[in-house]
């Protein structure tokens, strides 16, 4: 699915420096320092319905540790390398949560480690997203193009595919729109829309969604109503730990009637470490499946307008991303 899922890992690399102590007496336990070398990767993304790019970047961290003894530590801090001296010899559980420049928090990770003067690194990775955020969306049509019956069919999934509770209101058919709210647990989600009329789905949209804690993810999706007659399929291939942002290409750019149809997606913030291959990529036409696993899509649309939603994945939270195109084809003459 587009996007891909669904989490975010951000790593803490701890490098324990032990420094050399004399004899002590056995009544004392042994001290040392420890030093935290601090690394992450920033969220990024340009879609309507995720936050502002900036509101994903972490800048300031808050440690905390547990000891030997009942000894603690807690420490705030913006920079990558921090130490920690005095510190018992002994197994410890550390704890670390990223925040955002408006003090949110986004993501957290623990590790128990021995601190010793053989131990002298570790790892955290932080990979649990954190707190509730909101979901605002309006959802709009042009209430000229449909009948009074007119129906909305909303599906929402988490990163891993299972359906989350949304409740739908009742729609403003005068004006043609309907706004969907809920608070969800943050992380990455797939709203899938479909538009009825007479029976007949008209129109059909997929967004991805990134939810941050305490922040509202909000935005607006037009539902286009076009000619349905044929099933138009898509391809995406999306990026990993970050909502994946792309482009689609079509070839022609501007097909005539009866044109056989290319359309290529492609990744534009893949990290260096990761490829296409990685990918789980599918391609949705008025919000139903249209192609699962690959970037090129190949057809002979119908006259009139489509909407194409390419949904792409990783196996890392927040990866969740998608990219739409609206192809429109001429009459026969």
């Amino acid at each position: 699915m587009k996007q891909k899922i669904l989490t975010n890992a951000l790593m803490v690399l701890l490098a324990v420096v032990l420094l050399a102590t004399g004899c002590k007496a056995e009544s004392q336990a042994e001290r040392t320092d420890l030093k935290l070398l601090l690394t992450s990767e920033q969220f990024s993304s340009e879609r309507s319905l995720i936050p502002d790019s900036q509101k994903m970047v972490i800048t300031d961290y808050h440690l905390s540790g547990n000891g030997p003894k009942g000894q603690t530590f807690e420490v705030d801090s913006p920079e990558q390398a921090i130490a920690i001296g005095n510190l018992m010899i002994g197994r410890w559980t550390i704890e670390a949560i990223g925040y955002n420049a408006e003090g949110i928090p986004l993501v957290s990770g623990t590790i128990t480690t021995l601190l010793s003067k053989v131990t002298s690194t570790a790892t955290l990775y932080l990979t649990d997203l954190v707190g509730t955020g909101t979901l605002e969306t309006l959802v709009t049509w042009d209430p000229n193009q449909v009948a009074d019956d007119v129906s909305l069919q909303v599906v929402l999934l988490d990163q891993q595919g299972n359906a989350v509770d949304l409740s739908i209101p009742v729609l403003d058919t005068s004006k043609g729109e309907v706004r969907l709210e809920s608070p969800l647990a943050s992380g990455s989600y797939l709203l899938q829309l479909r538009l009825f009329s007479q029976d007949l789905l008209v129109s059909g949209a997929t967004e991805a969604i990134r939810i941050l804690s305490d922040t509202t993810s909000s935005g607006t999706v037009h539902m286009v109503i076009g000619d349905l007659s044929t099933n138009f399929m898509m391809t995406i291939t999306n990026d990993t730990m970050l909502p994946i942002e792309g482009t689609i290409t079509a070839s022609p750019a501007s097909p005539a009637a009866g044109d056989q149809v290319t359309l290529s997606y492609t990744p534009t913030n893949l990290p260096e470490s990761i490829s296409l291959n990685d990918l789980e990529i599918d391609w949705y036409c008025e919000g139903s499946i249209a192609q699962e696993q690959n970037s090129t899509y190949i057809s002979i649309p119908e006259a009139g307008t489509h909407r194409y939603d390419v949904v792409v994945r990783h196996e890392k939270m927040g990866s969740l991303g998608n990219t739409t195109l609206l192809v429109t084809m001429p009459y026969q003459n």
